[in-house]
């Protein structure tokens, strides 16, 4: 099939035709291995919304759905492989005959994986080719719909009722049964809590709430479906919202409500302007929202409408047009970060993971535009090169499959330049047919020469991926162009027929037949690692990226102690000056280096020429764009630690490659976070591992229509900036952000497990990311359906998470991750500042695919503003509000103080790198000029960054450090009263005798009843008569007794109760003074360093007094200049020790309301517990006297049985009766039953 056959649609939903809806008659191939598999006739259609392919089993009137978004791929035609078995077909003369099977069938690749073994092969066999063709690109265009695949939380739910109504659908009676809508909701576990929530919503909607009974199709709507989600989800805090905008409870929202509102979102002034298009836009959302309820056309929104703008497409938390092609893609190739794989071929671990062919299609699939091939000659001799991971038992695949799959999906989901890294091991005749594939296979895709109006030379920058759309580049070792001719000619004997050079081959000239691929790939062989194989020397990574396991290679066993070089050898490259006439003679010490390139390879690479690294300096001496260097993750990672600048504007001028270090055995990835700000452009990760790295990758890959190609910020690539991406501070020509978050809620409509923590992480510039943890929210409520995450008042200026200066925001990206108390990941999504909107919004979570997870979101309050510097507030607000009155002398000299307060802040907040647990920036003076002082101020005033640096109010880390209920219980610095237990039983002992006494006349009573009906029966009038008084007599007194009994018991576990509710107020009570007492430590440690602090800037404000003034003196004559300077010098150096010390009490009190918040965290745990420990001592005691009293009733009625049903009584019947009453109470408490006495024997 062509590259570029399918197209995949951009900003714009699913139209089903009609006939797809209707279905189409079709075969399904059995998934599980049979001998003797049969066919399944079904039905296949698509759900009106474009959201679900169904597959109705005619058989068993069954439905299966299938999410189009994990549809990867379809195919048909010569590109099928078809199962063992599909002769059925041919057999039974099913379709058009004299048709080949293939031409009919349809594979789809499904799942949550990028490796083709772990995905689901289903199979359909249809009637005709066109109906084959149709279905296969159709079902490939819908499902790599950018929408679909970020899809709002309203498009989720219509998706979820999609499913509802198509899986669980009876197809014959077109109803749908509440006991499956029960489990599909609870995911098939038993939640009688939940359950008895979701029959009470169904109750409170009309709708049939027996867990027997089953609901119409026509009545479960979406509609109905909405409302029973906002049931489930209670919605308190939408309510709130709404009440805080119908301020005159209408009960709906009026357009004029929803401008304010939409104001409020988006922070907007109040300008003519801006208040003209609110009003038009607020007027817009009304009218399109009463569409869904005709009793709120005339009115507004209600409460249900609201709630359904909020979770909409209007309402994206991303700026919906970032999703399309929105970036500029005619710079140079070294502006963008390129989307790029690391050893593509394999499947899993890099030293036992297999080979596939498979793993180009489907990472080529995602947009990825760099693929890498290790290419070996094969062990069988033939000169047929083949891709595996050399020096490793993994298993080859031959090189013309693979690069016969890359042409047919180089350009399937985008049409901009793919680049192919060769790590080439061949000798000289594998890379004469290396070449000769590469011009044969990929044809006119190939460039071969250079574009006329970019050549590779020297101060020419790259062309831009509009200029190379739809082309494939080679990144493989280059000859110097000045070779001999007894190397030309070498290669032109080796190589079997002339090449054609030029890029305008067309594909028809193809020599290659491709019916020998397939064939070929029968006979591979397996390739074992060399005795001589010499051990690569690693080091070991110390400090890496928090999104990695510190793990250290030590394992017994030698065949996994050996740490894989990856080689990359290509990455190394070679100085072209160093290729000499003999540089194919083979030796034994580059056995298992990259072999040197043939002139038939060299002369198909352009603009991606490796070479060797050596410095920065000869690099930008050379200044040769076309050329790139590779570097493993620990390379790269200590040349940004040494040499950031320098590598930024290498990355400014060339491409850069870097890969995982050779120790990643089992494929994990590093954190491209490290890199991609210091401007590499190809970070290289291994797509069949979907850890948090790869997420990153994927979300921000997702943008700009999935091409592969995201423009670098221009701070980046600007040659001439003074920029230090190591120093926190604000970048030249750039506004920062001041970023404010409250995470509200969370919505989890089909999960099974609590979403206890949401983690909310910052990436970007090394001064602007934080910790993982860092920002770790827990869920105060859970209800089953919905997390409570913040009880703060959603209009109050309260936040759970700030970032106060984000300085580079086109850098800068937020994640939020939602896992359970064991750290189990639910849902993430990661959200570039650059295209995020502020306000109400709601955070679609996804999987780790980057899908859309079913109806799990976030409800979040985010608010941005931009970071302005205290000196230039003034002329912001004129900019502002030009009109506003600024001659108030009050207001003036109140914003005087201010200004000068923030004026240091800004200056020194760009000195004070935040703690990076993956990057230890070196924190140091910066040379660029700024803005805001002088070159005099900068030098005269030095210590003001040094002091700020230093200060020991840094480490928040030992500063703040909480001490928590747990370290407190665990190290048992406050320990429980001993003696409780014993003063409970010493409690017991004094109740004894009493109890023990009304045991026995409580005993007397029931013998006595037994006695009178038993042993004096004189005559029958006479029994009847004294049975009847004696039965009223001796009721009376056993209620009466039974009665005093359960007093004294109650009298008894009431002093226990208090005693031991004492004991527990005693032993929190010292547990809360420990904690004070530990924070006033904290208290005074801080104030005590800020004192030294504040002392020491006075200490060095005297001395460069002292210091200027003597070279004052010694360089001035004047008196009167001197003079002048002196107090000039005085007064500057007085103010930067007055805004120094402020700064430090600034962090003072940062520090102080975060022990401020760690104390009351502590508190509330510390109440928490102790509530829940004296609940539990109360529910002890009421549950014993709760026994008490039910084995009490208990004996009265077994003496009435026997009364009733004993017509021979024994001598032993009362001793027994007796044995009985004892036993049974004194097994009631646990402090009695060592010391009550028990009446065994008769008295």
């Amino acid at each position: 099939m062509a590259a570029r056959s399918y197209s995949v649609p951009s900003l714009k939903l699913n139209e089903i035709p009609d006939h797809l809806k209707i279905g189409t008659f079709a075969l399904k191939w059995p998934e599980e291995i049979k001998k003797s598999p049969t066919p399944i006739m079904v039905n296949l259609s698509i759900d009106a919304k474009g959201f679900y392919l169904i597959c109705l089993n005619k058989a068993k009137k069954e439905n299966e759905c299938f999410d189009l978004a994990l549809i990867h791929d379809t195919r048909t035609g010569s590109q099928v492989s078809l199962p063992s078995g599909h002769e059925y077909f041919q057999k039974n003369n099913i379709g058009v005959l004299d048709v080949p099977i293939a031409s009919k069938w349809l594979t789809i690749y499904y799942g949550n994986t990028f490796v083709a073994s772990d995905m689901r092969l289903i199979h359909f066999y249809f009637e005709s080719p066109s109906i084959a063709e149709e279905w296969a690109e159709r079902l490939f265009q819908f499902g790599h719909n950018q929408i679909l695949r970020h899809l709002s939380s309203l498009g989720c739910l219509e998706k979820l009722h999609s499913r509802i109504i198509n899986s669980l659908i009876d197809v014959n009676r077109k109803t749908i049964s509440v006991r499956s809508l029960i489990q599909f909701l609870c995911k098939n576990t038993r939640d009688s809590n939940k359950e008895k929530t979701i029959l009470r919503a169904l109750n409170y909607l009309k709708l049939p709430c027996q867990v027997d009974s089953t609901i119409n199709l026509d009545e479960f709507t979406f509609n109905n479906f909405f409302r029973l989600y906002m049931r489930l989800m209670e919605c308190h805090e939408i309510d709130k919202l709404f009440e805080s905008l119908d301020r005159k409870r209408q009960r709906y929202l009026s357009w004029e409500n929803m401008k304010v509102f939409i104001q409020k979102q988006n922070a907007a002034l109040n300008d003519t302007y801006t208040m003209d298009l609110y009003e038009q836009k607020a007027k817009d959302l009304i009218k399109k929202y009463t569409e869904y309820d005709g009793n709120f056309k005339e009115k507004g929104m209600s409460n249900e409408l609201f709630l359904r703008y909020l979770l909409s497409f209007d309402n994206l938390i991303i700026d919906p047009k970032k999703l399309d092609l929105c970036m500029d893609m005619n710079k140079p190739l070294a502006h963008y970060f390129i989307s790029s794989s690391h050893n593509t071929y394999l499947t899993g671990s890099q030293w036992t993971g297999r080979s596939s062919v498979e793993m180009y299609r489907q990472v080529l699939l995602t947009g990825c535009r760099c693929i890498e091939l290790d290419v070996v000659d094969s062990e069988r001799k033939n000169d047929e090169p083949e891709i595996k991971h050399k020096n490793t038992p993994v298993r080859p695949v031959l090189f013309i499959e693979v690069i016969v799959a890359i042409k047919e999906y180089a350009f399937k989901v985008t049409p901009y330049p793919l680049i192919l890294s060769i790590e080439n091991h061949c000798g000289p005749k594998a890379q004469a047919k290396m070449a000769q594939y590469f011009v044969d296979v990929f044809g006119e895709y190939l460039i071969t020469e250079p574009l006329k109006t970019h050549p590779c030379e020297e101060h020419y920058p790259l062309p831009s991926p509009h200029d190379l759309k739809y082309k494939i580049l080679i990144k493989n070792k280059k000859l110097n162009p000045n070779l001999t001719s007894k190397l030309n000619n070498e290669n032109n004997r080796l190589l079997p027929r002339k090449q054609t050079t030029t890029s305008t081959t067309s594909s028809s000239d193809q020599s290659i037949d491709m019916s020998t691929v397939s064939s070929s790939s029968k006979n591979l062989c397996h390739t074992t690692l060399s005795d001589e194989s010499t051990k690569s020397k690693e080091t070991l990574f110390e400090q890496m990226s928090p999104l990695e396991n510190h793990q250290q290679l030590v394992n017994k066993n030698p065949r996994y102690c050996v740490l894989i070089d990856d080689g990359n050898s290509s990455d190394d490259g070679t100085d072209i000056n160093e290729i000499n006439s003999n540089e194919y003679q083979s030796s034994t010490n580059d056995r298992y280096r990259e072999s040197k390139a043939t002139k038939a390879m060299s002369d198909l690479v352009h603009y991606i020429v490796p070479v060797r690294f050596k410095t920065f300096a000869l690099a930008e001496e050379r200044n040769r764009s076309y050329e790139i260097s590779s570097f493993s993750e620990e390379k790269a990672y200590n040349l940004i630690r040494e040499q950031a600048k320098e590598f930024l504007a290498y990355n400014q001028r060339q491409l850069c490659r870097i890969y995982p270090r050779g120790t990643r055995l089992d494929s994990s990835n590093y954190n491209p976070y490290i890199y991609w700000p210091i401007g590499c452009q190809m970070c290289a990760l291994n797509y069949q591992t979907l850890d948090a790295a790869m997420q990153l990758n994927l979300g921000l890959f997702s943008f700009n229509n999935g091409c592969g190609y995201i423009e670098k910020p221009s701070a980046l690539c600007q040659s001439k900036s003074s920029f230090d991406p190591r120093i926190r501070m604000n970048v030249e020509n750039v506004a920062g952000y001041q970023i404010y978050i409250k995470v509200i809620s969370g919505q989890f409509l089909c999960q099974d497990r609590e979403p206890t923590f949401v983690d909310i992480q910052m990436y970007g510039m090394y001064g602007d990311a934080n910790k993982r943890n860092e920002f770790l929210v827990r869920a105060k409520r859970w209800n089953g359906f919905q997390a409570i995450y913040d009880d703060i008042d959603i209009d109050s200026n309260k936040y759970s998470i700030r970032f106060p200066n984000v300085t580079l925001p086109e850098m800068a990206a937020l994640r939020f991750v939602v896992s359970t108390e064991d750290g189990t990941l639910l849902g993430q999504s990661f959200i570039p500042i650059a295209h995020i909107r502020p306000g109400y919004r709601y955070v679609v979570l996804r999987n780790q695919m980057n899908i859309p997870i079913h109806s799990s979101s976030l409800l979040i309050f985010i608010q941005i503003n931009v970071h302005i510097k205290a000196e230039d507030q003034d002329f912001a607000n004129k900019l502002v509000e030009p009109l506003k009155d600024q001659t108030k002398d009050l207001n003036k000299s109140n914003q005087d103080s201010n200004n000068e307060k923030n004026q240091y802040n800004d200056i020194f907040s760009k000195m004070l790198i935040r703690n990076h647990s993956s990057f230890p920036i070196q924190q140091e003076n910066t040379s660029a000029k700024r803005s805001e002082t002088t070159t005099s101020s900068d030098e005269t005033n030095w210590y003001q960054k040094h002091l700020i640096a230093a200060s020991r109010l840094h480490d928040r880390k030992t500063l703040c450090k909480v001490l928590s209920f747990n370290d407190i219980i665990s190290k048992e610095v406050v320990k429980r009263d001993e003696s409780i237990p014993s003063k409970l039983r010493r409690i017991s002992i004094d109740y004894q005798k009493k109890i023990e006494e009304k045991e026995d006349h409580f005993q007397k009573c029931l013998n006595l009843q037994y006695d009178e009906t038993y042993v004096h029966p004189d005559n029958s009038n006479m029994a009847n008569n004294s049975e009847n008084k004696c039965q009223i007599t001796s009721d009376s007194r056993k209620q009466n007794i039974e009665q005093s009994l359960l007093t004294l018991y109650s009298k008894k576990f009431t002093q226990q109760e208090e005693l031991e509710c004492e004991s527990l107020n005693e032993y929190y009570d010292k547990i809360e003074k420990y904690i004070r007492n530990d924070y006033r430590r904290q208290i005074n440690q801080i104030n005590n360093i800020l004192q030294e602090e504040k002392s020491r800037v006075n200490e060095y404000v005297q001395s460069q007094i002292k210091r200027e003034t003597n070279d004052i003196e010694k360089t001035e004559k004047d008196r009167n200049q001197i003079t002048m300077l002196k107090q000039k010098s005085s007064q500057s150096n007085s103010k930067a020790g007055t805004l120094t010390s402020r700064t430090l009490e600034e962090m003072h009190e940062d520090v102080k309301e975060q022990l401020q918040i760690n104390l009351q965290t502590n508190l509330d745990e510390l109440e928490k517990q102790k509530a829940k420990e004296i609940q539990k001592c109360l529910e002890k005691y009421f549950n014993q006297l709760d026994e008490i009293k039910s084995h009490l009733e208990q004996l009265v009625n077994n003496n009435e049985d026997n009364l009733r049903y004993d017509t021979s009584p024994s001598p032993s019947s009362s001793h027994a009766s007796k044995m009985r009453i004892s036993a049974s109470l004194a097994a009631i408490s646990p402090y009695t039953v060592k010391t009550s006495r028990i009446n065994s024997e008769p008295k």
